[in-house]
């Protein structure tokens, strides 16, 4: 049977910052070059901490500088880090990153292959740009069949050039996680160094703090719990860091809240937790549900199409259909006032993904696609 050669992957992300995609990234790099392959991440901002973490795993990290997506010359950065690593492929991830590896792939000559991580309303921009740079990649990658629609109608790709990976939580915190002898361990030590009780009920909201979480909503949601011993662990940072403090100097909830910035370790904070709050108006295939799964927790978030592909109302969580935080709350008080509904859909959510924590199946997951993309067109795209 021949044995098939590694390839030349070059990962470029719209930044190595903190936050779910970067992460995601680090993890798919390390991923691949556990695989055999040979993997170089480019940020296309000025260096951030993931890059650091990178180094340190022994992945070449580079950066294209650019000072915004106005910063046409960063192209030609790029374009003069492909000449330097010679990528066979090209996978880019986010707005930014996918029209500057578009362009710098038809000036080099390097084929790519683009990404959507989340469902965006926002930015109006994106779409228009993602929509008329289309042709100009082999595939567009998601995540989830939600996004996979949206790329197909916002984007106007051909569902047949857009690949569904899939959902793929991060292997090691999510394996560490489900093995319920250290989710006791790490409990007893996070809900200790907190000084939060024994049978106080923990409410964690993990993100980057952006409008589009809606972490208002959860700190809402919070403050009908103040009559049951109760705390909410915020996890994340971000660009909304200042509406969130103010929001919370307004709030009686303030005084039970964990403002823990961010956490590259979230397997504690699952452990102390009770629940799983995600109050997103849009999402791709957030990571921080499936590993709250994974850790037996049981989920409560909007009614949005990619959390019911791996969440279903009353079985591994309830999903709120509307924008108010009258029903997070109902939500959030119906579960700390029953136990073993809890028990039944963390126990249901652990099983539903513990086929995905495999480590290394998001890398086999993408390497396929990039095998795929890189086949001719006749034959498969």
């Amino acid at each position: 049977m021949p044995v098939t050669a590694p390839l030349r992957i070059a990962l470029v992300v719209t930044d190595l910052n903190p936050g779910g995609t970067p992460l995601r990234i680090a993890r798919l790099a390390g991923g691949l070059r556990s695989l055999g392959q040979r993997v170089a991440v480019i940020g296309m901002g000025v260096r951030g901490p993931v890059a650091d973490s990178l180094r340190d795993e022994g992945i070449p990290v580079f950066t294209a500088d650019a000072r915004g997506p106005r910063d046409f010359r960063a192209v030609l950065r790029l374009c003069a880090i492909f000449r330097n690593i010679r990528p066979q492929i090209v996978h880019a991830t986010l707005t930014h990153a996918n029209l500057s590896a578009r362009a710098a792939g038809m000036l080099c000559g390097v084929p790519v292959v683009s990404a959507t991580a989340t469902i965006e309303v926002e930015r109006r921009w994106h779409a228009w740009a993602e929509r008329l740079t289309r042709h100009f990649d082999r595939a567009h990658l998601v995540n989830s069949a939600a996004v996979a629609r949206h790329a197909a109608r916002a984007f106007g790709r051909s569902p047949r050039r857009v690949l569904n990976l899939g959902p793929a939580p991060s292997g090691e915190a999510a394996r560490r996680i489900s093995d319920p002898a250290e989710r006791a361990r790490l409990r007893s030590e996070t809900r200790a160094a907190l000084g939060i009780g024994e049978h106080e009920f923990v409410v964690l909201w993990a993100g980057r703090f952006d409008p589009v979480k809606r972490i208002e909503l959860a700190i809402r949601a919070v403050e009908s719990l103040a009559d049951r011993p109760s705390r909410l662990l915020l996890a994340g940072d971000g660009a909304s860091r200042p509406d969130v403090e103010r929001e919370l100097r307004l709030s009686s909830a303030a005084a039970r809240t964990h403002l823990l910035g961010w956490q590259p370790d979230l397997a504690p904070c699952y452990a102390a937790a009770d629940v799983l709050l995600l109050t997103s108006r849009t999402e791709g295939m957030p990571n921080a549900v499936l590993e709250a799964m994974a850790a037996g927790l049981p989920i409560v978030a909007g009614d949005i199409a990619p959390i019911r592909e791996v969440c279903r109302d009353g079985v591994e969580g309830l999903l709120i259909g509307e924008e108010r935080p009258g029903g997070f709350a109902a939500a959030l008080r119906r579960l700390c006032d029953d136990a073993a509904l809890r028990r039944s859909l963390g126990t249901a959510g652990a099983a539903r993904v513990a086929n995905w924590i495999d480590p290394l199946h998001a890398a086999r997951m993408a390497l396929a696609a990039y095998r795929l993309a890189l086949a001719p067109r006749s034959e498969v795209i």
